[in-house]
């Protein structure tokens, strides 16, 4: 594996975010120019949603990047945060800034999901059980 390159390549990702993020703000601020509609404003607020989405999952590369250019400096590029595994090279080729091995990942994704899932039953709890007994069935009086 060439450290090197991998380091090069994190670098321009991380110019090249910056420089995103850079114009996005200067959009930003150009936007407005004081005459629109209804329509207008909703479409230029979901415009700025999306930017905002696309801007956070930018900003949080970033912050990947920058733990894997410490990562190359103090010699741990490549181990797995979980298990202490090596990487897959393929997969450190394609996603210079990845945290974790395959296997982690997959877990972590699994745990995420069931976690997301946990919280949407929450909702359907919101309506008190009736003070029935589970053993009998019956209310007790």
């Amino acid at each position: 594996m060439d450290i090197e390159k991998i380091r090069e390549n994190l670098l321009k990702k991380k110019a090249e975010i910056l420089e995103s993020l850079a114009n996005n703000n200067s959009e930003d601020l150009n936007e407005k120019s004081g005459v629109e509609d209804a329509a207008d404003t909703v479409t230029s607020e979901m415009s700025r949603e999306t930017l905002y989405k696309l801007s956070q999952a930018e900003r949080e590369t970033l912050f990947y990047i920058d733990i894997a250019l410490k990562k190359i400096e103090n010699g741990t590029y490549g181990v797995c945060e979980e298990c202490g595994a090596p990487i897959g090279e393929k997969r450190l080729e394609a996603i210079p800034w990845v945290r974790l091995c395959i296997d982690c990942s997959q877990n972590e994704e699994v745990l995420k999901s069931f976690s997301n899932r946990s919280d949407d039953l929450g909702f359907y709890h919101i309506i008190p059980g009736t003070m029935e007994d589970e053993d009998t069935g019956k209310i007790p009086e």
